[in-house]
């Protein structure tokens, strides 16, 4: 089946813009293709020509790292620049399957309505939208186009992942009391990569967001109440008006009505010379035991004179050799991508259904608690740290 396809967004996620690496959707697909998958027409829609002239070049680079050719135009191609290049795109492709759209968090829900009404299967990166009223509004409309909606939550795609879930679900460390979670990015992402809409969002929403969906999902358990606090110093120093960090605590309930709470901190200034561009760690303490996953250290570090120290994550998406001609990239951020036109495949060849989905797959309504959980911890930021019921 040949399947044409949409991106909305040209950033770091789509084709590693603003970094030497070529992001997560691109070699995705082109990792399709070269496994013999079959793909049409690929739109990438960006909001400048400077914007997809890079998109265009480095799936030239790509093309010739795969020893592949794919279908891609790039828009906008005769304007400066467009915002809505996305609309003629979605009135003009013949018969697209789906899209997949990475776009700054406060575009996600005027996008996502739109695609949806378009009848276009579609994929959004993380978060969902940033309240339930937003992401209960997407869902009756998925609904009444009957399509399928999901969100690019990757690291349920993560064996240190779901080796956490079949621990927890075995019951081998007993009930959950705590998660304590450590994530932080390079200060280069919010003042040089994200800098046109940093101040729109925070570090909690936009990345700490993974890891309250990992819980969830590793437990099944309900988000109760949260609350936040956030830390103002070196982005305010340089113009920018975004916290350094974010930290929220989350109170869970699980099956068995039995609470148990989650720490989450959160920070985006990290050195630019720390060895990787996120450090991560996860430490769950139960009853009867406790989980520790280092997700940043992968086993791996290189050093080198051009850039000293590194710690690389093979298992998200890295690219291999298969031969002196060709590559291969592999990782969970490729198969997150992956599963998503598989299941499109599924969806269209009536081998599947939108509801056997909804119990496989990080969809729309399976990322209700996510958005709760922010709508709570961001109305707790404007109050200085006080609790906020979850609500949904």
């Amino acid at each position: 089946m040949e399947i044409n396809i949409i991106i909305i967004g040209a950033g770091m996620y789509v084709c590693g813009k603003g970094t030497s690496e070529f992001g997560t959707i691109l070699p995705a697909l082109y990792e399709w293709k070269r496994a013999g998958k079959a793909l049409g027409q690929i739109h990438i829609c960006g909001t400048t020509t400077e914007s997809a002239c890079e998109v265009e070049r480095r799936s030239k680079i790509l093309s010739k790292k795969f020893n592949e050719k794919l279908q891609i135009y790039v828009h906008p191609q005769n304007d400066k620049i467009n915002t809505n290049s996305y609309l003629s795109v979605l009135s003009k492709v013949p018969h697209p399957v789906c899209a997949i759209i990475v776009v700054p968090d406060h575009l996600h829900h005027n996008i996502i309505a739109k695609c949806l009404k378009k009848a276009l299967h579609t994929l959004v990166v993380k978060p969902f939208v940033t309240n339930v009223n937003d992401a209960k509004e997407l869902i009756s409309i998925q609904n009444q186009y009957n399509v399928y909606g999901a969100v690019e939550y990757h690291k349920r795609f993560d064996k240190s992942n779901l080796k956490l879930r079949d621990i927890l679900r075995d019951g081998k460390i007993g009930d959950p009391l705590y998660f304590i979670v450590e994530y932080s990015q390079r200060k280069s992402i919010p003042s040089e990569i994200f800098t046109s809409w940093v101040e729109k969002t925070n570090i909690f929403q936009y990345l700490g967001i993974h890891y309250v969906d990992i819980i969830y999902f590793s437990t099944n358990a309900t988000p109760i109440r949260a609350m936040a606090t956030g830390q103002n110093g070196w982005l305010k120093a340089h113009g920018i008006n975004a916290f350094d960090a974010v930290h929220g605590t989350i109170e869970w309930k699980n099956q068995s009505d039995k609470s148990f709470y989650s720490y989450i901190f959160t920070n985006w200034i990290d050195p630019n010379c720390t060895s990787a561009m996120s450090d991560q760690k996860i430490k769950v303490i139960g009853t009867k035991g406790r989980y520790e996953s280092d997700q940043k250290y992968r086993g791996i570090k290189i050093i080198t004179e051009d850039n000293g120290i590194e710690e690389p994550n093979p298992d998200f998406c890295s690219p291999y050799f298969l031969n002196s001609e060709a590559i291969s990239y592999k990782g969970y951020g490729i198969k997150s991508i992956h599963t998503f036109i598989e299941d499109v495949i599924c969806l269209y060849q009536n081998r599947c259904t939108i509801k056997e989905l909804e119990n496989k797959r990080p969809t729309f309504t399976d990322a209700i608690p996510s958005t709760a959980v922010i709508e709570a911890v961001n109305k707790s930021l404007k109050k200085n740290g006080i609790w906020e019921n979850v609500i949904y």
